[in-house]
């Protein structure tokens, strides 16, 4: 897990009055974290994502792809600010959606790449933040295992390799993705 980087009991209102600034930094439950620094592989699997999740939506109207845009949550359990490597947007939430500060909803679909520094703690805890939350489909993508790991609400995960092709059931009607393809792209 990442080292506190500021005062241990900041409340979230407090963090979102801080001016943003890179690293990103993120809030989980009064601790000010710093986001895990990116190498190669993961810029170029956040950026190969992007395009083919884009080339889908600009035709299928479904919604648009953004990337680290600012959440913040508080519930009873979690105050956290964060900030998904990719996530899309659902067309239907998009007119409602803030184009300035945090977003207060939860994403639908989130992509998170691992970081060289990413812990398997942080990831589990990550993972069960954004089920418990409400997020419908949260993939989690391991550039160097190359391995996509597929999260749905009530029901299983399931790990997929090159030679799987992974759908974005329930938030996209038909978008696939060819799990050799992506990599091989990396590669290239």
């Amino acid at each position: 897990m990442a080292a506190p980087v500021r005062a241990p009991h900041m409340t979230l209102e407090e963090f979102l009055a801080l001016p943003e600034e890179k690293p990103y930094l993120e809030f989980v439950n009064g601790e000010v974290q710093a986001k895990p620094m990116p190498n190669i592989n993961h810029g170029l699997t956040v950026a190969q994502l992007v395009l083919l999740l884009g080339t889908y939506l600009r035709e299928s109207r479904e919604g648009r792809v953004v990337t680290e845009v600012r959440y913040a949550t508080m519930t009873a359990v979690d105050q956290r600010v964060f900030l998904p490597d990719i996530n899309v947007i659902p067309a239907a939430e998009l007119p409602g959606m803030p184009r300035t500060g945090p977003v207060r909803t939860h994403p639908a679909f989130a992509i998170e790449v691992l970081s060289p520094e990413d812990r398997p703690g942080r990831i589990a805890d990550r993972v069960q933040f954004y089920m418990r939350n409400g997020t419908r489909l949260l993939w989690i993508v391991d550039p160097e295992d190359e391995s996509i790991t597929v999260f749905r609400q009530d029901t299983d995960s399931h790990t997929y390799v090159p030679g799987d092709i992974i759908d974005a059931v329930p938030v996209l009607s038909a978008f696939a993705l060819d799990v050799a393809a992506l990599f091989a792209a990396l590669r290239d």
